[in-house]
């Protein structure tokens, strides 16, 4: 178990330790991470040594940090809740309490999964550009520690006035488009900030990319498109654009972009596919909607 104890929400450490012990047939240790990759170094050290499993116990930085160094392993990933929304954990269905989250080692669900690929670096959920990685750029992590996802609520009311779109070039599956681009969300699954689908339609094993791409922007805008969202209609709206792509080329500098909550840098950057690249370990019941059916 690899667990970041300055992630909001973390069960305490002794809970954890007790709740690997207690299961019957598994030998586990536990791993505290230190500073920002730990989690990373930790995982592929795991994953060179053999282990059968990882459980990643933090927030979605976490998540993304352990699924980045087990990529392209036969190491699964199993998840505990913490941080401050934990997309993943809520996308799985994972139990709150965290002995009954690691009971998914015996009797969950394991899946091969894509991974996105922002670069070279992986996504386990969505790459946002524009808009919301705006919005992450500005939010003091101390603050989210503290706050939780109320951290987010000021910067994004003052983004939605203060934001505008760009007219933006891309390559979408070696077509080119240049359109008005005010919030590129690029899914690999289908949940957003723990509340909205607005990658709805996606699969995570389909070497596929969920795009919604939101041309302009403001207050009533965003919640309209919350609305929808909500309806599952958003699709069919004007001023998105929804598809599926391989990769996606934002040839356009100096936007923002956002890899699974955290800020990630700028445009121009190639965003793409590692097909299956992660296996996880799921609840039971749990897979149908994120995954083909086998």
């Amino acid at each position: 178990m690899i667990v970041n104890p300055a992630a909001r929400g973390v069960p305490e450490i002794e809970r954890l330790r007790e709740a690997v012990s207690s299961l019957a047939g598994w030998e586990g240790t536990l791993e505290a991470t230190t500073a920002a990759g730990h989690a990373t170094e930790l995982a592929r050290a795991a994953a060179q040594r053999g282990i059968d499993a990882v459980v990643a116990c933090g927030g979605d930085g976490t998540m993304n940090e352990v699924a980045n160094g087990l990529a392209g392993s036969d190491t699964a990933m199993a998840t505990v809740r913490g941080g401050t929304a934990n997309v993943w954990a809520k996308e799985i269905g994972a139990p709150k309490d965290a002995g009954e989250a690691v009971r998914v080692l015996a009797d969950g669900e394991l899946r091969s999964m894509d991974l996105g690929l922002a670069g070279e670096r992986h996504f386990l959920l969505m790459a946002g550009i524009g808009f919301d990685a705006s919005i992450v750029r500005r939010v003091s992590p101390r603050l989210k520690r503290w706050s939780g996802a109320v951290a987010y609520a000021v910067p994004a009311v003052l983004r939605a006035f203060g934001h505008r779109s760009v007219a933006a070039d891309l390559i979408v599956d070696e077509e080119a488009l240049s359109t008005p681009l005010y919030w590129l969300l690029l899914g690999n699954t289908r949940n957003y900030g723990g509340v909205l689908n607005l990658t709805h339609q996606a699969k995570a094993d389909d070497g596929l990319l969920d795009i919604c791409l939101l041309q302009h922007g403001g207050l009533p805008r965003l919640a309209w498109l919350a609305l929808w969202a909500l309806l599952r209609r958003h699709q069919n709206r004007a001023e998105v654009v929804y598809r599926t792509a391989g990769s996606v080329d934002v040839r356009t500098p100096g936007l923002p972009v956002q890899l699974d909550g955290d800020y990630f840098g700028e445009t121009p950057m190639t965003f793409s596919v590692a097909p299956g690249a992660l296996r996880v370990l799921v609840p039971p019941g749990q897979a149908s909607a994120l995954f083909s059916p086998k």
